[in-house]
């Protein structure tokens, strides 16, 4: 309801009251946004997109703060309710989590790829030569079509587990990362030749063979 009616109901007004127009991507890249003639075009393009890319840049660090507090807090209390058991056990180092860096990588992300629009939307206002400059055109143009293609490449190539995946279905099932350690583990438990000997008695046949860890 948020991230689609919202949006819609902006959208539905703003072509009923005839304030969407080609603007020469001054503010945009290349597609029709808000008449850059209209009188209160500040306030549309405020409310059609930047007010929202402005926020956006202050409510996902916070955001990311509150859930990082979060989880140290439950990890808190988690430590507390096994320190029995952990004061036996040999001291660790903990280490920052994939998800966890992949959580800070989100915001970061954003605000690299989004800051070029709002630096146009500020030279426009400005009325600055500036705003048609050819690489923050080029800047503005990718980052606000790449945030579904930054996901992806953090989410899904960078993912093991994912990654492991496609290129097994690409190479016909015959890659696979994540079985080869538990494959190369259990050869080491179990070795085929010693069940084909003749020369080793009955029960010995078939007695796995430890690993020497």
């Amino acid at each position: 309801f948020l991230s689609w009616g919202v949006p819609l109901g902006i959208t539905v007004a703003a072509v009923a009251l005839k304030k969407i127009g080609y603007d020469a991507s001054n503010v945009s890249v290349g597609w029709c946004w808000v008449n850059l003639d209209a009188e209160d075009r500040v306030l549309w393009m405020l409310l059609t997109g930047k007010v929202w890319e402005i926020l956006a840049y202050v409510t996902l660090p916070v955001l990311y703060i509150l859930i990082k507090k979060h989880i140290n807090r439950a990890v808190s209390i988690l430590l507390l309710s096994y320190r029995p058991i952990l004061s036996r056990a040999p001291a660790f180092q903990p280490r920052t989590s994939v998800a966890d860096k992949k959580l800070i990588l989100i915001p970061v992300i954003f605000i690299i790829l989004r800051i070029w629009s709002t630096v146009r939307f500020i030279l426009t206002l400005c009325n600055s030569p500036a705003v048609q400059n050819s690489v923050l055109v080029v800047l503005h143009g990718i980052g606000n079509t790449f945030q579904g293609g930054a996901n992806c490449i953090m989410f899904v190539l960078c993912t093991r587990v994912v990654r492991t995946r496609l290129l097994s279905s690409i190479c016909c099932g015959h890659y696979d990362e994540l079985d080869w350690p538990l494959q190369r583990s259990n050869s080491s438990w179990h070795c085929p030749e010693a069940h084909k000997n003749k020369d080793v008695p009955g029960p010995e046949r078939t007695k796995p063979l430890l690993s020497s860890t």
